[in-house]
């Protein structure tokens, strides 16, 4: 039988050549493309911290979140949105502790924006706002992906109050 299959292969190297070439590229393909699809996806997300019960009028408030990616999918822009109620405005955001982003108002909804996130990773966010007169405020953040929200919301009240 070895003898058989040896002869073969003597006999028709071009073929040999073909079927391995061939079997090498499907290998290379299907190690390309696999991965992508492993990383496909409804991206998901969770923030993660804590909104404090006080400010202080006419400081500035910092709140430390961690936003974590859920799904396997890769977040191509990390945005945390933010929806205030009260006195008290969005400034800016340092998103892993070095990229310094300002927040825009995106019609009713404030947003900052960082880098990209992969897969089962998380990323430290500071959120800066400024405290204005002294009442109570409603503050609402939101894990995004560019426009979309792509997580549960961290929302809760806050008293600002006068030094």
């Amino acid at each position: 039988m070895f003898a058989s299959v040896r002869r073969w292969f003597n006999a028709n190297p071009r073929s040999v050549f073909l079927i391995c070439a061939g079997v090498v590229l499907l290998g290379l393909f299907l190690g390309v493309i696999t991965p992508l699809f492993a990383t496909a996806g409804r991206p998901m997300a969770d923030l993660s911290g804590v909104i404090p019960s006080t400010a202080t009028a006419g400081k500035r408030l910092e709140i430390d979140v961690s936003v974590d990616n859920l799904g396997d999918s890769v977040i191509g822009q990390v945005c945390v949105g933010a929806i205030v109620q009260g006195s008290l405005t969005p400034v800016d955001a340092i998103f892993q502790n070095i990229d310094k982003e300002p927040f825009i108002d995106d019609g009713g909804t404030w947003k900052a924006c960082g880098g990209e996130l992969t897969s089962q990773s998380s990323a430290p966010v500071q959120l800066f706002f400024n405290a204005g007169s002294a009442g109570p405020v409603q503050l609402v953040l939101s894990p995004m992906n560019g426009k979309q929200v792509i997580g549960q919301a961290l929302a809760g009240s806050l008293s600002v109050h006068n030094p």
